[in-house]
């Protein structure tokens, strides 16, 4: 597959993958079966069983490494990848087609020693027409030779406990039954918990009463070094001997709280307590230990009594002695017991052109030390499917992973490495440890250094995930679907159901903290079903952004997001909403987001029960982020905010029904109304750039109360509190919407969530304008003003400069509004692309235009660099190429702009040019002309297309220094191509940049609607003119859940009416 989105020729409307009528762009697929009423559907694509030229056959039952493999008949018994494999498969090399025989459990690992090429792929994969069901490659021997009685002191009822020695070490051991399914014994544990209660599966644990003190309680370890002390008066007694060196899992505060392993390093009796160390190293402190906070115990041989199934393994080097408490007591010689051996069962430090398809994978070991931390042990991250290293050309498809540590893990390791063209499609991720899948770039927390292995391209697509992340490891917090800061991903068609972490986790551009330019990030998560995520965890979504944009998230569902947090419920008394910490979804310091008709709805929107679901929209250091047409429902707050200090968000069109207690939780509110009141009186202690939130046709039904916004905290809990609280800040947009005395949902509980015909949904949903993400964009204007003045013309352009290392200091890095000469509002009109704002500058054609200053964009700055494993900062000084601003020096350039003019000619569109630079105007015959000037020589060219009928049009100018060339497209097609500058000429000038005119005249007589200048073209965007244009103005956001177009005015929310 290439890297760039192929593009389908077919124009008409697609059937079954599409409701949209444009070209087959990857965004345009529906991945799943969508219900128009509000629901989606798994529906993987059906296996098709390929081959390459060269074909060997394994059969690991009945087949022989003596033999050829060139037939089912002459199968081997290994892969030659198989450190077992002896003979002629051992021999084996080169581009070959391992067909696995169906039905048959291959036990072995499976190290790769060669990759594909370019035009043919090695390929993994098992035969419909051979064998039975799909082919097993399993990480387990099957355990015999049981011996009744234990040996060992500490085991309690000897005598109904079995055991048989082995010489491997498992950490996991499952019963196998006759029809196939699955029951995994756990590890030896107290209590003897089970999972009773669906919305709190850690119902049964034991927890913390800490009597004395309810947090912050600490012992030091026979080293001196400082351990957290969790006190039990009601189970920690007796003999010391029971707890110490035992495995804990324990809740933890003051949020994410997700149990992790770790051992037992101090008993106090007299307290009641034992010592443990933090998540995130051995010391303790790192977390607090609350009061209701619960846990429980493991690997110890004292705690094997569970009459239902469970083991212990008593390790002696390399193996050692299984006992197993079988179910019901049953002689487990009738039994057929799969003890865990293989930690990888495909282990790659390079992988290239390979495809794995339509393969079961099974019972896989974690890495013994369970609390062991990840620089102890590259097989602590261990994988069913694992590359450290580089790859390209990945298909994983049509494949199950279940009963494993973690399916899948990429991490492109080494600085050099490089992972590119992963598809993981079509497969089922079920029952696994820490994860499902995990894919990321060689950078680790608080990394300062850029230079790191990458990830580009990676798509997954179609999948379905379940009972994943249940015993993650020690650092990791057990989320379902990671992928971190891949240049271009695509999450589509995707279910998951019941996960115990987050359900889909994505970081783009670049981590926190890290320095380097990253330019470029296209992210879509769209037409995926996540329900009840965060089972054992709290503080993230059920879907959930990070860092750098453009992210697309649209037509998806997040339901019933858990984060239920124990210690807070039943001992905090902060109020409404404290059970639980999980939200639908979540902008957790994402930037430049698009959220649009998505579903979220939650279980409970009341405040006081352990059911209510936090929110359906959470950010935090979040901006340039627009949520639209989405629906919300039933949760106790709609839309949290916290370090709002950015502004640069917008909520519009959305159905807000069922909220307990906030629709809008913008800020942290006073602790009083008249507490807020006095604040607001008083001076204030923080700014939000609240002129540049928007909030309009939103429509609410049944909400207790509106919420709070400025840095006040004051209560603004009616409709009209709130909105008086937009106007008097002077935000962009103060029509907050309406509020409905009926309910606007058909049928929430049963998930139809179609709006009622007729209701005040009705004609409030928005169009919204959502441009398509360009390589190194570094000024966009939609030419609507911020509610600083007329003249404010809000710049919203994103791009991950070297400077944009600490989140919370993003919104203070340059950005570059334009400044409006002469302007009023009655410049400002209503234009094609948005109707949310009057969002079209109409200019004179004498003595408007808006500039942006030379100085200003260019303007040197300082900024700080945290380097905080070394424990050190750094000042560092922005100037000149280093300020990604509309200078130019050497790079590639385009400018995007759409305008409608009429009758005129000689008119600067945008400009930026003295003695060198850059211009797009309309020329003397009323094409569009651009010009490109440096001290080696001008280049230029003119449109052969007229733009200066009056009608809407859009160009897009392109400067592509590689090729040579300048190109023009108009409306959506290439126009015209001539000659350009190589990358030795530079553009670089201290003229101002000039739009819609220039103090000396060619002003324009029209309007204009957008414009966007980025320092990169169409490819390096990964993009065509085609694609561009059929995302800008046909694309998702124009219509709606299921993809009906709108039929003139829409509903708000995601579904249309009617």
């Amino acid at each position: 597959m290439d890297m760039k989105i192929f593009i389908a020729v077919v124009l008409s409307a697609f059937v079954g993958t599409s409701a949209y009528s444009a070209p087959e762009f990857s965004w345009n697929v529906q991945n799943a079966k969508v219900d128009p009423k509000g629901d989606i559907q798994w529906t993987p694509q059906p296996f098709k069983f390929v081959k390459g030229a060269s074909v060997r056959y394994i059969d690991f039952e009945s087949g022989s490494d003596d033999k050829d493999g060139l037939s089912k008949e002459t199968a081997w018994k290994h892969h030659p990848w198989d450190p077992e494999a002896t003979g002629k498969s051992k021999e084996c090399s080169g581009v070959q087609t391992y067909v696995f025989k169906g039905g048959v459990y291959y036990r072995g690992k499976m190290i790769p020693k060669e990759s594909g090429t370019d035009t043919e792929r090695i390929i993994l994969t098992s035969d419909p027409e051979w064998g039975k069901a799909q082919a097993v490659i399993c990480g387990s021997e099957i355990a015999t030779g049981w011996k009744k009685g234990a040996d060992n002191k500490d085991i309690p009822e000897k005598d109904k406990v079995w055991y048989t020695d082995l010489k491997f070490a498992p950490r996991c051991v499952w019963i196998v039954n006759k029809d196939n399914s699955v029951k995994r014994l756990p590890l030896a544990r107290v209590p003897n918990w089970k999972v009773s209660a669906l919305d709190d599966v850690k119902s049964e644990w034991w927890y913390w009463d800490n009597p004395k003190k309810p947090f912050d309680n600490f012992i030091n370890d026979k080293n001196g070094r400082k351990q957290n002390l969790g006190i039990d008066t009601q189970h920690i007694k007796g003999d010391p001997n029971y707890f110490q060196g035992a495995i804990i899992w324990s809740e933890w505060g003051w949020v994410m709280g997700t149990p992790y392993p770790v051992v037992v390093s101090v008993v106090d009796i007299k307290q009641n307590g034992v010592g443990f160390g933090g998540q995130w190293g051995y010391e303790g402190g790192g977390q607090k230990i609350p009061k209701f906070a619960r846990y429980y115990l493991e690997d110890k041989p004292h705690y094997l009594d569970d009459p239902e199934g469970e083991f212990w393994f008593d390790k002696k080097g390399e193996g050692g002695r299984l006992y197993v408490r079988t179910p019901a007591d049953a002689d487990p010689n009738t039994l057929r017991i799969e003890a865990a051996k293989h930690l990888n069962l495909i282990d790659a430090d390079k992988m290239d052109n390979i495809t794995i398809s339509n393969l079961s994978f099974r019972f896989v070991n974690p890495f013994w030390k369970l609390e062991a931390v990840p620089p102890e042990s590259k097989d602590v991250d261990c994988a069913v499917i694992r590359l450290l290293g580089s790859g390209k050309n990945i298909t994983i498809s049509n494949c199950v992973f279940e009963h494993v540590h973690q399916p899948v893990y990429f991490r492109a390791s080494g600085k050099t490495d490089k992972i590119g063209n992963v598809l993981i499609s079509d497969s089922q991720f079920r029952d696994a440890d820490n994860g499902g899948i995990g894919i990321s770039e060689g950078g680790g927390w608080a990394d300062v250094d850029p230079n790191i292995g990458r990830v580009y391209d990676v798509k997954i697509l179609r999948n379905y995930f379940t009972n994943t992340g249940i015993r993650p490891n020690r650092y990791s917090q057990g989320h379902n679907l990671v992928v971190n800061d891949a240049e271009t991903l695509e999450v589509s068609g995707n279910v998951v159901e019941r996960v115990y972490g987050s359900g889909i986790h994505i970081f783009g551009g670049k981590n926190n903290m890290m320095r380097g330019d990253r330019p470029f990030t296209r992210i879509l998560i769209h037409g995926n079903k996540v329900t009840d995520p965060m089972l054992n965890t709290n503080d993230w979504g059920g879907i959930e952004t990070w860092q750098g944009g453009p992210a697309y998230v649209f037509n998806n569902i997040s339901g019933n997001p858990g984060g239920y947090w124990n210690y807070n419920f039943k001992g905090s008394g902060k109020g409404a909403g404290n059970a639980r910490f999980g939200h639908a979804y979540y902008l957790d310091g994402a930037f430049k987001n698009y959220h649009f008709s998505n579903i979220a709805w939650g279980k409970s929107k009341d405040p006081a029960s352990r059911l209510g679901n936090t929110a359906a929209l959470q950010e935090i250091h979040s901006y340039q982020n627009m949520f639209f047409n989405n629906t919300i429902y039933n949760f106790v707050v709609g839309s949290r905010r916290q370090a709002p200090q950015a502004g640069r968000d917008k909520f519009l069109g959305n159905i807000w029904q069922g909220i307990g207690d906030l629709v809008f939780r913008h800020t942290d509110p006073a602790k009083s109304r008249e507490e807020g009141n006095a604040r607001d009186a008083g001076p204030k202690k923080d700014h939000f750039a609240m002129e540049t939130n928007a909030y309009g046709n939103n429509v609410f039904a049944d909400v207790a109360k509106f919420g709070v916004y400025d840095p006040s905290g004051k209560w603004l809990d009616s409709f009209d509190e709130f909105k008086k609280g937009l106007v008097d800040n002077k935000s962009l947009d103060s029509e907050l919407g309406k509020v409905s005395s009926k309910n606007l949902l058909t049928d929430p509980e049963k998930k139809d969530f179609r709006p009622v015909p007729g209701s005040d949904a009705k004609d409030s949903g928005v169009k919204a304008f959502v441009p398509w993400a360009l390589y190194g964009v570094v000024g966009e204007w939609n030419f609507y003003p911020s509610g600083n003045g007329l003249d404010d013309i809000i710049d919203e352009h994103w791009f991950m400069a070297d400077y944009f290392t600490e989140r919370g200091d993003y919104h203070t890095m340059p950005m570059f509004p334009l400044k409006g000469v002469n302007v009023t509002a009655a410049n400002y009109e209503d234009g094609p692309l948005e109707n949310w704002i009057k969002g079209s500058l109409v200019l004179n054609g004498k003595d408007q235009y808006a500039v942006l200053k030379d100085a200003d964009m260019n303007k040197p700055f300082e900024h700080t660099v945290d380097w905080k494993k070394e424990k050190k900062k750094e000042t560092v000084k922005a100037a000149g190429a280093d300020i990604k601003n509309p200078q130019i020096y050497n790079s590639n350039f385009l400018i995007e702009v759409y305008f409608k003019a009429a009758g005129q000619n000689d008119a600067v569109l945008a400009e930026k040019m003295k003695d060198a630079g850059y211009s797009l105007a309309l020329n003397a015959d009323g094409a569009a002309s651009f010009n490109v000037k440096g001290k080696e020589g001008t280049f230029a060219v003119a449109s052969t297309a007229k733009v200066n009928d009056g009608k809407w049009h859009h160009v897009i100018a392109e400067c592509d220094r590689k090729s040579g060339k300048l190109n023009i497209y108009v409306n959506g097609k290439l126009d015209v191509s001539g000659k350009g500058p190589d990358d030795k000429v530079s553009l670089e000038n201290s003229g101002d940049l000039l739009v819609g005119g220039t103090p000396a005249g060619r002003c324009l007589n029209g309007s204009l609607e957008f414009l966007r200048i980025s320092q990169g073209t169409l490819a390096d965007a990964k993009t065509t003119i085609e694609e561009l244009y059929a995302w800008e103005f046909n694309g998702p956001f124009l219509r709606d859940f299921s993809g009906k177009p709108a039929k003139g005015k829409r509903y708000a929310g995601a579904i249309d009416g009617e």
